[in-house]
């Protein structure tokens, strides 16, 4: 197994999220049209598979240090592909929402059990550069999955945006099973005791660098899954765009991903990923004050807003990925559990902040950018009072190497 296909393959696991999201964004119409039901219903089509996703990420870890990353990832896969055909057959949207649910536990498997992939090979500041360009994949949903639900949906309707996300998962569980290897070489047998569950929650949590990022990573995740969610309300009552316009200026997004996430490599070697983190943190405050401030001015045009969107894309990607690496570093042994809680921690928080803002927002662009850089302004906050402890570990590290 090539480094190449290793950080290929883990982008890809690390993009089904992004990828299942950002491909139903164009069909929010066409579902509530097909099924009779209000927007405001049909949103539910995202935190419900970020919730399942949360819950699924504190099984699938620690299931990857009992038996292996590999076998895991499998079983993780054929469950998303099992949702994708239930939301594709579904009669009613309760039933799309529980195909939701099972994709969204399936594709827990590659968000968690992919950050501890990439920990068995790496560490330090290998692992952060290696974490950056295999988050920089995650750029497929943004860039191309809004266009591919559109053309699905010209071709087959909205079941065809589920045909789609079904053929996904078909094609990384055939890669998976003829070229992924083994990388946990030191699977434990007592993983999934009770006591031995506890006492790796334990380690992860004791550790300060580790539950420091744990504690941000709702709110870092609650930013973008804002404006995931909110998107296609936004752009049509701001802009008036939907369908092919939409996926266009939505397509921005992950065109800013890999520039940020090329930004970041090269921050990660000069100033190391904390100081990456902060800067990055810095921009989108700036971006999101700049979207509020000229809204209620009645200054913010189409461009101007796919600019500052721009800014926003290539800073968060920054501080998502630097923040899981800086977590799951410490913890070599119990990786599949460290990426757990940050998994969890992210999708759980971050989607039960989507559920309660949605009514709160309305589509409207003014409330989401105002949350947007509160939320942005705590993060900021947080990590210019940090001081880390891992600053002082570098010996530890040298001799661990």
């Amino acid at each position: 197994m090539t480094r190449t296909f290793l950080i290929a393959f883990c982008g890809l696991l690390l993009a089904a999220n992004a990828f299942s999201c950002d491909i139903t964004l164009p069909a929010f119409w066409a579902i509530g049209r097909g099924l009779d039901v209000p927007i405001e219903r049909v949103q539910l089509v995202i935190p419900v598979f970020l919730f399942s996703a949360a819950f699924g990420q504190l099984v699938f870890g620690p299931l990857s240090d009992r038996y292996g990353r590999r076998p895991v990832i499998l079983a993780g896969l054929l469950l998303y592909f099992t949702g994708a055909i239930a939301g594709f057959l579904a009669p009613s949207l309760p039933i799309v929402l529980a195909g939701r649910a099972l994709q969204g536990l399936g594709s827990a498997c590659g968000i968690v059990v992919a950050r501890a992939v990439l920990r068995d090979s790496y560490q330090g500041n290998e692992l952060a550069r290696t974490m950056a360009m295999a988050s920089g994949i995650i750029s497929i949903g943004p860039v191309l999955a809004p266009l591919i639900g559109v053309g699905l949906i010209e071709i087959g309707g909205w079941r065809a945006v589920f045909a789609g996300m079904g053929v996904f998962g078909a094609a990384l569980l055939a890669s998976g099973v003829i070229w992924l290897a083994e990388t946990n070489r030191d699977r434990r047998p007592e993983a999934l005791a009770p006591s031995s569950l506890i006492g790796a929650a334990r380690e992860v949590l004791a550790h300060p660098q580790s539950r420091f990022f744990i504690a941000l990573a709702g709110l870092n995740a609650f930013m973008v899954l804002s404006l995931v969610t909110n998107a296609p309300r936004l752009f049509k009552s701001s802009f008036g765009l939907e369908g092919l316009g939409f996926a266009t200026l939505f397509a921005v997004n992950g065109i800013a991903v890999i520039v940020g996430q090329t930004i970041n490599t090269r921050l990660i070697s000069r100033i190391g990923p904390l100081a990456a983190t902060r800067l990055a943190a810095g921009a989108i405050v700036a971006a999101a004050c700049l979207i509020a401030l000229l809204d209620a001015l009645g200054q913010l045009d189409i461009k101007l807003f796919a600019v500052l969107i721009f800014a926003f894309s290539t800073a968060f990607p920054i501080v998502m990925s630097n923040s899981a690496s800086l977590t799951i570093d410490p913890h070599r042994r119990v990786a599949g559990m460290a990426s757990s809680i940050f998994g969890f921690s992210s999708q759980l928080v971050s989607s039960l902040l989507v559920l309660a803002t949605l009514s709160l927002y309305g589509g409207a662009m003014l409330p989401w950018a105002i949350g947007l850089a509160i939320a942005a302004a705590i993060t900021l906050t947080a990590l210019l009072l940090y001081r880390p402890p891992y600053i002082v570990d570098r010996a530890a590290e040298a001799a661990r190497r």
